[in-house]
Formats: structure tokens, sequence, C-alpha cells
């Protein structure tokens, strides 16, 4: 399994985790090449002790041997996320091309769990989708992304399989939380009116939290404009990082974000997901349209005051229908899960 990824992004942790999930008990080795990460991320995937771990690109052609000399039919599971196909990006997918041919070459099982491409660009585009058709399990997360690859299946994106949470009932729900991005500008004086202003009206109170480390200054500085409680991230181990997070969500009735795993962990717990920002870059808006969720996303520089306070009331009956729609996804992830698990036993029986 490749399992790469940022330990302070929890986004990342979560469907890196949810990936393995999928592959735990195909195969009787299991082994994790996961980069530069340090040891939490290993506890943040929730990895086997008996895993063998694979760290830094020197350690790929190790990871090539023991592709070449494995048992026959191992089983490739590549991670999920964004797959950015930009200038620079060729070698790497040469590694990945020549892994799936070796593993299906072994008579093995490649599977590649729903995905977004980011930046495509030739050759890199082209190496993919050989690759990608190449493949056993090939899985998109929005219809955009499965035009471009011209191949595989649209699948929700697999953070929708990280557990739904009942949460507070929605008249207990007491919180409008925000999570923006620190590498954005800060948001302008019409968006901290709309935002104050959609809090006083529904009655919640105003909160900043942090899911990816590198914002937490900016969850401060939101705090400071908007007047509401700043929750950092600090000295917080990422584990309970995310479990505080995810009780944060599920005590919400809004929450305000441009990170898509915060919306996603949000709508998990009940909470009505919206993107409000300047100038979107329809990730967000393209993966939850993919399990039928629209109008979450709102270009904060493009709309009147009463539209972004409209997107920010909440009723239950917009938390009802995300919520339903979330369920859905949750249920389609469970059974692309078991086909999975199925066509592996069958191959490897």
């Amino acid at each position: 399994m490749s399992l790469t990824g940022p330990a302070g992004n929890i986004g990342d942790a979560l469907i890196r985790r949810e990936t393995l999930g999928w592959a735990s008990g195909t195969s009787d080795q299991l082994v994790a090449y996961v980069g530069d990460a340090p040891d939490v991320w290993l506890r943040q995937l929730d990895l086997p002790a008996d895993a063998i771990v694979l760290r830094s690109k020197k350690s790929v052609p190790r990871w090539l041997r023991l592709l070449l000399f494995a048992p026959r039919r191992p089983v490739l599971v590549l991670e999920a996320g964004e797959i950015p196909l930009d200038r620079g990006n060729e070698l790497r997918e040469l590694v990945f091309l020549a892994e799936t041919i070796i593993v299906r070459l072994k008579g093995g099982v490649v599977i590649r769990p729903p995905r977004g491409i980011r930046a495509p660009s030739e050759p890199a585009l082209a190496i993919h989708r050989a690759a990608a058709r190449r493949s056993q399990v090939t899985l998109w997360r929005d219809e955009s992304t499965l035009a471009v690859a011209r191949c595989g299946t649209l699948a929700p994106d697999i953070g929708f399989s990280a557990g739904i949470r009942p949460g507070l009932p929605w008249a207990e729900r007491s919180e409008l939380l925000v999570s923006l991005r620190g590498t954005r500008a800060l948001p302008d004086a019409a968006w901290v009116a709309a935002v104050r202003e959609a809090a006083d009206l529904a009655g919640l109170s105003l909160r900043t939290v942090v899911q990816v480390r590198e914002d937490e200054s900016r969850a401060g500085e939101l705090a400071r404009l908007l007047g509401g409680e700043f929750e950092g991230w600090g000295d917080t181990d990422p584990v309970l990082q995310e479990e505080r997070l995810r009780q944060r969500y599920d005590a919400a009735k809004v929450v305000v974000s441009d990170r898509m795993h915060v919306l996603v962990l949000a709508a998990l717990s009940g909470a009505i997901p919206v993107e409000l920002v300047p100038a979107p870059t329809e990730k967000i808006t393209k993966a939850f349209a993919a399990i039928g969720v629209h109008d979450l996303s709102v270009d904060s520089s493009a709309s009147d005051p009463t539209r972004m306070r409209e997107v920010l009331l909440p009723t239950p009956e917009r938390a009802a229908e995300v919520s339903e729609r979330v369920r859905l996804a949750a249920a389609a992830l469970d059974d692309v899960q078991q086909q999975i698990r199925d066509g592996v036993r069958r191959v490897r029986e």
C-alpha cells in the first residue's frame, strides 16, 4: 500500500486509514510505503505493528524488489485523495505504472480507491491513464475527474466511509464552526459580517477549529475578527485532536470551510457543510455533487450579503437532506469495499 501524507492533516490521515481498512486482511503481509511521514502518522493510520514500513524515496527500489519477488497474486492498493499530475510528476507516475504492470503479470490485483486529479498535464496524465486502465479497480470521486481519466468508475470520496455519528439532537446544537485554509487571504468585512449575522439570527455561538495544522494561526485571526472562541491544535496528540474535532462537529449546526474533509466530517456528524470563500476551486462542489449534495459552495466575492446569509442559516430540512445523502454514500462505499474483497478473494483462492 501507498500511504504517504502529512501528519498535520487529519483529513489526509482519515482517507488513508479508510483505504487501509479496505485492504486489511486481503494478504498475508502488509507492506506500507509512508514516504517521510513521522511515527505519529503510523498511529493515525492505525497501522498494524507487524507491517513492513518503507520510508523515504530511497526505499522505492526495495518496494519494487518486494513486488518482483512476492508470491503470486499480490495486492497493490494506492492511496486515496487528490493526485497532482502537473509537470514534474512523470517519474512518480512511471514508478506506479511499473508497479501496476508487475502486479498484473504476477496475477495480482491493483486497487485505486476514489481519487481526484489535479492540474493534469502531459505526459504525466497519459502515464496515469495507462496505469489506471491496467488496474482491476479504478475509482474517481467526481464526474469531471472521470471524464479526464477516460476509464474507471465514479464512487463517493472514501472519507464518507469514516463513520456516521448521531451527534446532538438538532435543537441542542449550539455552534457555527469555521475552519479555513491558512494560505488564503483573510476574508473581507462583508464575509465577517455575514457570518456574524447568520450566527446571531440562528442563536449560535462562533468557534474556529483546526483540522490542518498549518491553518492554526488563521483560525486564531478569524476568531478575533468574528468575536468567537478559538480552539487551537497546540500540543494535542493528532489522534486525540481528530476525536475532539468530531465531537465539535457533533454539536454544530453549520460548519464553514474550504477544506473538503472538514466538510465531509461535519456532514458525517449531522452538521450542514458550507464552503463560503472567494472563488471556490470547485473540488468540494464536485465531490459533494457526486453524492447528490448541491448548493453548498458560494463565491463570497461575487455574492451579496443576503445570499451569504441564506447559505449560512441552518434549517433541520437541509440537515436531514445532507444526512440522507451521506448515508447513501456510506452505504455505496460499503458495497464497493465488499465487491473489492470478494474480487481479491476469488483471485487469490
